[in-house]
């Protein structure tokens, strides 16, 4: 039996909905508003940190790229000169980065391999929701879990520079990929409001209400990850 979904208002409206909904701020959740703060724990935050390695390094590290291989050429074209300057740019080094930040917290550099080798289930979840998305469904739902997670990224390590430092006592210069992140937030904010205005705005109802729900799957999963130091 064929399934019709009736739209209860446009893309850009059900978006802009989902954007005032408490579940797509990342920021917003207690542990990440608490470490934002200065009042998350020393060591729960340390926690935190080898919680979202995983998802944010090593196999993690290029997941937004999977949209390459569903989008129009020439996006495909941007995603790879995106992908390019994350291999070739030294301070675009996630693996590199995130020890870098550890270390400011006395992380030891055993913490990050044994996360690396054994990652939470948690971990492996988010990773494998947002490869999904953007490798085996449609670009619609690609464009809405970035729209959900990546385009939040560059102000959430940028809260999270200002935290360690002005709150944690860790040096300038042990957050400097935080702030080569934080920087590229216009970049990234741009890029994904074009994917949404290519990819979502113009789909139909059903491909619509598809991505909507991954886009929930995927902030679920970055909420589970982040509650395993809860």
């Amino acid at each position: 039996m064929d399934v019709e979904i009736r739209a209860s208002g446009t893309p850009a409206e059900l978006l802009a909905s989902d954007a005032r909904a408490a579940w797509v701020d990342l920021a917003a959740h207690p542990i990440w508003a608490a470490a934002l703060a200065g009042t998350l724990p020393r060591q729960r935050l340390a926690d935190l940190i080898l919680a979202i390695h995983p998802a944010v390094a090593g196999a993690g590290r290029y997941i937004f790229s999977a949209k390459v291989s569903q989008i129009a050429p020439e996006d495909g074209a941007e995603l790879f000169r995106q992908l390019y300057t994350q291999n070739k740019d030294p301070q675009a080094n996630s693996d590199k980065g995130w020890r870098a930040v550890g270390a400011g917290l006395g992380i030891a550099d055993a913490a990050f391999d044994a996360v690396l080798a054994r990652p939470s289930p948690e971990a492996e979840d988010y990773i494998e929701i947002v490869r999904e998305h953007g490798l085996a469904r449609s670009p619609t739902e690609a464009a809405v879990v970035a729209w959900v997670i990546e385009r939040q990224l560059p102000a959430l390590w940028g809260g999270l520079a200002d935290a360690l430092v002005r709150h944690y006592g860790v040096a300038e210069a042990a957050v400097a990929y935080l702030r080569w992140e934080a920087a590229r937030r216009t970049q990234v904010e741009t890029w994904v409001a074009h994917l949404v205005d290519r990819y979502v705005l113009t789909a139909d109802p059903y491909r619509v209400f598809e991505a909507r729900r991954a886009g929930r799957e995927a902030a679920w999963a970055w909420t589970a990850l982040t509650e395993t130091v809860a």
